[in-house]
Protein backbone atom coordinates (compact mmCIF):
# COMPACT_ATOMS: atom_id res chain seq x y z
CA UNK A 1 0.00 0.00 0.00
CA UNK A 2 1.31 3.45 -0.93
CA UNK A 3 2.34 5.61 2.00
CA UNK A 4 0.79 9.04 2.47
CA UNK A 5 1.96 12.11 4.39
CA UNK A 6 0.84 15.69 4.90
CA UNK A 7 2.79 18.93 4.70
CA UNK A 8 2.49 22.17 6.63
CA UNK A 9 3.88 24.84 4.33
CA UNK A 10 3.03 25.42 0.67
CA UNK A 11 5.86 27.81 -0.22
CA UNK A 12 9.15 27.22 -2.01
CA UNK A 13 10.55 24.85 0.60
CA UNK A 14 7.29 22.92 0.50
CA UNK A 15 7.85 22.25 -3.20
CA UNK A 16 11.28 20.77 -2.47
CA UNK A 17 9.96 18.58 0.34
CA UNK A 18 7.10 17.44 -1.88
CA UNK A 19 9.60 16.30 -4.51
CA UNK A 20 11.42 14.45 -1.74
CA UNK A 21 8.20 12.63 -0.84
CA UNK A 22 7.59 11.67 -4.43
CA UNK A 23 11.15 10.30 -4.71
CA UNK A 24 10.22 7.79 -2.00
CA UNK A 25 6.88 6.85 -3.53
CA UNK A 26 4.97 8.76 -0.84
CA UNK A 27 1.80 10.54 -1.92
CA UNK A 28 0.56 13.84 -0.51
CA UNK A 29 -2.64 13.34 1.48
CA UNK A 30 -3.09 17.05 2.17
CA UNK A 31 -1.35 20.34 2.81
CA UNK A 32 -1.80 23.20 5.27
CA UNK A 33 -0.58 26.79 5.02
CA UNK A 34 -1.33 29.86 7.12
CA UNK A 35 -1.48 32.10 4.04
CA UNK A 36 -5.13 32.09 2.88
CA UNK A 37 -4.10 33.43 -0.54
CA UNK A 38 -2.44 30.14 -1.45
CA UNK A 39 -5.30 28.04 -2.81
CA UNK A 40 -3.66 25.15 -4.68
CA UNK A 41 -0.45 23.13 -4.43
CA UNK A 42 0.18 20.85 -7.42
CA UNK A 43 -3.56 20.67 -7.93
CA UNK A 44 -4.29 19.88 -4.28
CA UNK A 45 -6.46 22.25 -2.25
CA UNK A 46 -4.45 24.06 0.43
CA UNK A 47 -6.17 24.13 3.83
CA UNK A 48 -5.81 27.39 5.76
CA UNK A 49 -5.39 27.63 8.67
CA UNK A 50 -4.08 24.39 10.17
CA UNK A 51 -6.82 21.99 11.31
CA UNK A 52 -5.85 19.24 13.73
CA UNK A 53 -8.92 17.15 12.90
CA UNK A 54 -7.90 16.69 9.25
CA UNK A 55 -5.84 13.71 8.05
CA UNK A 56 -5.47 12.28 11.55
CA UNK A 57 -4.00 8.97 10.35
CA UNK A 58 -1.11 10.54 8.40
CA UNK A 59 2.15 11.91 9.76
CA UNK A 60 3.16 15.49 9.04
CA UNK A 61 6.28 17.38 7.94
CA UNK A 62 6.60 21.12 8.65
CA UNK A 63 7.88 22.17 5.22
CA UNK A 64 8.96 25.68 6.23
CA UNK A 65 12.55 26.85 5.80
CA UNK A 66 12.58 29.43 8.60
CA UNK A 67 13.92 27.78 11.77
CA UNK A 68 12.02 29.96 14.24
CA UNK A 69 8.73 29.49 12.42
CA UNK A 70 9.32 25.74 12.25
CA UNK A 71 10.01 25.71 16.00
CA UNK A 72 6.82 27.67 16.76
CA UNK A 73 4.66 25.48 14.53
CA UNK A 74 6.05 22.31 16.10
CA UNK A 75 4.59 23.48 19.41
CA UNK A 76 1.16 24.03 17.87
CA UNK A 77 0.76 20.96 15.65
CA UNK A 78 -1.27 18.02 17.01
CA UNK A 79 -0.36 15.52 14.30
CA UNK A 80 2.41 12.98 14.67
CA UNK A 81 5.59 13.95 12.84
CA UNK A 82 7.20 11.93 10.09
CA UNK A 83 10.62 12.33 8.53
CA UNK A 84 11.75 12.17 4.93
CA UNK A 85 15.01 11.16 3.25
CA UNK A 86 15.37 11.67 -0.51
CA UNK A 87 16.14 8.52 -2.47
CA UNK A 88 19.53 9.93 -3.59
CA UNK A 89 20.83 10.45 -0.02
CA UNK A 90 23.74 8.44 1.36
CA UNK A 91 22.78 7.71 4.97
CA UNK A 92 25.24 5.61 6.99
CA UNK A 93 23.64 2.60 8.65
CA UNK A 94 24.39 3.90 12.17
CA UNK A 95 23.36 7.52 11.54
CA UNK A 96 20.21 8.72 13.32
CA UNK A 97 17.60 11.17 12.02
CA UNK A 98 14.97 12.68 14.34
CA UNK A 99 11.26 13.09 13.67
CA UNK A 100 10.16 15.95 11.47
CA UNK A 101 13.53 16.19 9.74
CA UNK A 102 14.05 16.59 6.00
CA UNK A 103 17.14 15.22 4.28
CA UNK A 104 17.09 16.47 0.69
CA UNK A 105 18.62 15.31 -2.58
CA UNK A 106 22.25 14.13 -2.80
CA UNK A 107 23.08 14.73 0.88
CA UNK A 108 25.82 12.60 2.44
CA UNK A 109 25.49 11.66 6.14
CA UNK A 110 28.40 9.62 7.45
CA UNK A 111 28.84 7.17 10.31
CA UNK A 112 27.95 8.20 13.83
CA UNK A 113 26.01 11.33 12.85
CA UNK A 114 23.00 12.32 14.95
CA UNK A 115 20.41 14.63 13.39
CA UNK A 116 17.84 16.09 15.77
CA UNK A 117 14.17 16.85 15.25
CA UNK A 118 12.77 19.17 12.54
CA UNK A 119 16.18 19.67 10.91
CA UNK A 120 16.64 20.62 7.25
CA UNK A 121 19.75 19.29 5.54
CA UNK A 122 19.55 20.87 2.14
CA UNK A 123 20.64 19.73 -1.31
CA UNK A 124 24.15 18.31 -1.62
CA UNK A 125 25.29 19.03 1.95
CA UNK A 126 27.87 16.73 3.56
CA UNK A 127 27.80 15.80 7.24
CA UNK A 128 30.93 13.94 8.27
CA UNK A 129 31.41 11.31 10.97
CA UNK A 130 30.31 11.70 14.60
CA UNK A 131 28.77 15.14 14.15
CA UNK A 132 25.70 16.14 16.15
CA UNK A 133 23.02 18.41 14.67
CA UNK A 134 20.51 19.67 17.24
CA UNK A 135 16.84 20.32 16.52
CA UNK A 136 15.52 23.02 14.16
CA UNK A 137 18.87 23.54 12.43
CA UNK A 138 18.95 24.40 8.71
CA UNK A 139 22.07 23.39 6.79
CA UNK A 140 22.17 25.10 3.41
CA UNK A 141 22.89 23.57 0.00
CA UNK A 142 26.45 22.38 -0.51
CA UNK A 143 27.56 23.03 3.06
CA UNK A 144 30.32 20.80 4.45
CA UNK A 145 30.18 19.84 8.12
CA UNK A 146 33.45 18.11 8.98
CA UNK A 147 33.89 15.37 11.58
CA UNK A 148 33.01 15.76 15.27
CA UNK A 149 31.17 19.05 14.76
CA UNK A 150 28.28 20.05 17.02
CA UNK A 151 25.62 22.49 15.81
CA UNK A 152 23.26 23.91 18.42
CA UNK A 153 19.50 24.23 18.22
CA UNK A 154 18.04 26.57 15.63
CA UNK A 155 21.30 27.54 13.96
CA UNK A 156 21.50 28.32 10.25
CA UNK A 157 24.48 27.23 8.15
CA UNK A 158 24.53 29.06 4.80
CA UNK A 159 25.03 27.54 1.38
CA UNK A 160 28.56 26.24 0.70
CA UNK A 161 29.77 27.08 4.22
CA UNK A 162 32.42 24.82 5.74
CA UNK A 163 32.67 23.97 9.43
CA UNK A 164 36.08 22.53 10.31
CA UNK A 165 36.54 19.37 12.43
CA UNK A 166 35.70 19.54 16.11
CA UNK A 167 34.07 22.99 16.00
CA UNK A 168 30.98 23.69 18.12
CA UNK A 169 28.32 26.10 16.87
CA UNK A 170 26.06 27.55 19.56
CA UNK A 171 22.28 27.81 19.51
CA UNK A 172 20.48 30.09 17.03
CA UNK A 173 23.71 31.19 15.37
CA UNK A 174 23.96 32.22 11.72
CA UNK A 175 26.86 31.25 9.48
CA UNK A 176 26.88 33.15 6.19
CA UNK A 177 27.06 31.50 2.78
CA UNK A 178 30.56 30.42 1.78
CA UNK A 179 32.02 31.03 5.23
CA UNK A 180 34.79 28.86 6.66
CA UNK A 181 34.45 28.40 10.42
CA UNK A 182 37.73 27.61 12.17
CA UNK A 183 36.77 27.90 15.82
CA UNK A 184 33.81 27.58 18.20
CA UNK A 185 30.85 29.95 17.77
CA UNK A 186 28.80 31.32 20.65
CA UNK A 187 25.00 31.28 20.95
CA UNK A 188 23.27 33.80 18.69
CA UNK A 189 26.44 34.86 16.87
CA UNK A 190 26.48 35.88 13.21
CA UNK A 191 29.59 35.10 11.18
CA UNK A 192 30.68 35.61 7.58
CA UNK A 193 33.86 35.25 5.58
CA UNK A 194 36.93 33.05 5.14
CA UNK A 195 38.01 32.74 7.83
CA UNK A 196 34.60 33.47 9.39
CA UNK A 197 34.42 36.53 11.62
CA UNK A 198 31.63 37.85 13.85
CA UNK A 199 29.53 40.69 12.48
Amino acid sequence: MQRRMILYGAGGHGKVVYDCLLSQGISLAGIFDDNPEIKLFDGIEVISPYQAEKFTKESLIISVGNNKVRYQLSEEVHHSFGKIVHKTVYLAKDARVGKGSMILAKVVIQSGVEVGEHVIINTGAIIEHDSHIDGFVHIGPGAVICGNVRIGQGSFIGANATILPGVSIGEWAIIGAGSVVLRDVSDGAKLIGNPARTI
